[in-house]
């Protein structure tokens, strides 16, 4: 259910109603983009945990990330 809102542009649809309008929209995609990765049927397609917070860390501070590449 939540890819297919996501891949149709619904994202209020994935997000409980008591949320909405409690976090910033750009944060929230990355994050639920990330928990179907996590629960991938394919368990190697699943990052191990280390990844999971680094991945986390970039999305709540996409600049940590430039740095580190520039």
């Amino acid at each position: 259910m939540v890819r297919g809102a996501l891949e149709e542009g619904r994202v209020e649809e994935c997000v409980d109603a008591r949320l909405q309008g409690k976090f910033p929209a750009e944060e929230a995609i990355p994050v639920m983009k990330l928990g179907l990765i996590c629960t991938s049927q394919v368990p190697s397609n699943r990052p191990n945990m280390g990844e999971v917070v680094n991945i986390l860390e970039l999305i709540r501070c996409p600049s940590k990330g430039q740095e580190e590449l520039g």
